[in-house]
């Protein structure tokens, strides 16, 4: 995605915002706030800085429940 032009932003976006309006789930998905499902992917550090981060992936929780662990 990097290699396509797109900034950390756009490639977060692509990850989360994106496919939640995609799929119809965006009321629910996609963000973090009150009351969306608790999904949640840690990375190993910060995409700002290098967007290689996105592949730094430490845990992953969906509707809460953990599912991956580094």
């Amino acid at each position: 995605m990097r290699g396509a032009g797109m900034d950390w932003r756009q490639i977060l976006a692509s990850l989360t915002t994106a496919p939640a309006q995609r799929f119809g789930q965006a009321a629910q998905r996609g963000r973090l706030a009150e009351g969306y499902a608790a999904d949640l992917v840690m990375l190993g550090s910060d995409p700002r800085q290098s967007t290689d981060a996105f592949a730094d992936v430490q845990l992953t929780l969906r509707d809460g429940t953990l599912i991956h662990q580094r």
